[in-house]
């Protein structure tokens, strides 16, 4: 099974505890690319809604689900749609360190 094979199994145990199903089955993630050479994962995700009150919580959600893939050196979670976007994206790029 590919890395990316292994994301998207993995993506399908993060669930939107307010809509209760998963990020891939609701379409929250996309844009899915993959350096399976180098382990380096980059990802889409948007919320369900612009101000969604568990939105920072299913991106950190996400970025450790990929990180924890065997193989995954890097995961990028890029958010979108989201008014604390930003402010997400820094928070994540804090759990690199």
């Amino acid at each position: 099974m590919s890395i990316q094979e292994k994301v998207i199994e993995k993506l399908k145990t993060v669930y939107d505890p307010e809509l209760r199903e998963d990020v891939v089955k609701l379409k929250l993630v996309y844009d899915l690319k993959v350096d399976e050479e180098n382990g380096i994962v980059d990802i889409k995700f948007r919320p369900t809604v612009e101000n969604c009150p568990v939105g920072l919580q299913l991106a950190i959600a996400i970025k450790k689900a990929i990180l924890s893939v065997e193989g995954v050196k890097r995961a990028n979670v890029k958010v979108e749609n989201f008014i604390w976007a930003k402010e997400a994206e820094e928070f994540l790029k804090a759990l690199d360190k």
